[in-house]
């Protein structure tokens, strides 16, 4: 009698937790679709404004957009911007923080600090700062830079103004959003064991980090790679005085003489930055597997 009585209660319970999870997935399903409804909804209106004639939808508004030559112009040139100011942000930053996690984690605060100091500082502030500091350096300048900002602030290095010089301030905006993915992968990951295994097998600095800490923290790189992308893309502030024709300066242009225009270079804009953003995650995934379980071996041997 009792197994009989068991039995029942134990396919009771396994029945409701069979409805607890559905009932989970639907929330879920029903919190997705909310969320992808607020972030389409607007996109699919400022579509509709853009292709919005006088005589009601009209197409030729796209390709008289398309054939505009300052459209691809602007745009290639913000891409090739936001790409260098992208791979600079992750060649500087990355051996940096692995650097001082393992040599001199006592810094690790003063990075903390320095990495959030973009966020005070306004972009006009900075531009306005480093306009003045390459147009026109001073003794108290030489002396600080030991002497490199007054080389490259004469022929033949011209930075004020340039497009080499907004990269730069680029990548210091972008600083906060670089370092944090990274140094929390290199927390997660424990890079001094790690490190400590790659040397007793005899590697070197430089190769333990490209072949064995890189790898265990790509996920935090691509993180930070998409958003200095993404900001570098966006950022109108620094581009416009500096005097440089980007994108964004374009598309404020356009949307102070056409509202149409300007809400379909707005979705071509994000479609473009959207398949940028997905390209650059598809090349992260080739990334070759593997290394990191060896890693873990070799760590826990």
């Amino acid at each position: 009698m009792s197994s009989e009585i068991v039995v029942p209660a134990q396919q009771t319970e396994a029945q409701k937790k069979r409805r607890s999870s559905s009932s989970a997935v639907a929330l879920d399903m029903i919190a997705l679709l909310l969320v992808m409804l607020y972030l389409l909804i607007p996109l699919a209106a400022t579509l509709v404004f853009g292709l919005s004639g006088p005589n009601g939808f009209d197409l030729s508004i796209y390709s008289s957009v398309l054939s505009d030559a300052d459209f691809s112009k602007t745009l290639f040139f913000s891409l090739g911007l936001a790409l260098t100011a992208m791979m600079l942000a992750i060649v500087l930053v990355t051996p940096t923080a692995y650097w001082v996690q393992l040599r001199i984690p006592q810094a690790r605060p003063l990075l903390d600090f320095l990495s959030l100091v973009p966020f005070a500082v306004p972009a006009i502030l900075m531009s306005l700062g480093l306009l003045e500091v390459y147009n026109s350096p001073n003794l108290l300048v030489s002396i600080l830079s030991f002497g490199l900002v007054p080389l490259l602030s004469g022929p033949p290095f011209v930075l004020a103004n340039s497009p080499q010089l907004l990269v730069c301030a680029y990548v210091v905006i972008s600083l906060p959003f670089v370092y944090r993915p990274i140094e929390n992968n290199l927390r997660a990951i424990n890079a001094r064991v790690l490190t400590e295994a790659a040397s007793s097998l005899g590697s070197s600095w430089w190769r333990t980090f490209l072949t064995v800490i890189l790898p265990n923290i790509w996920p935090g790189v691509i993180s930070a790679a998409l958003l200095t992308f993404s900001t570098a893309m966006g950022e109108f502030t620094l581009a416009q005085l500096f005097g440089i024709y980007t994108f964004p300066i374009y598309l404020n242009q356009i949307g102070q003489s056409d509202a149409h225009k300007a809400a379909l270079l707005t979705i071509l804009s994000f479609a473009f930055t959207l398949v940028c953003v997905l390209g650059i995650i598809l090349l992260a995934r080739r990334q070759p597997g593997g290394q990191r379980a060896d890693v873990e071996i070799a760590a826990a041997k």
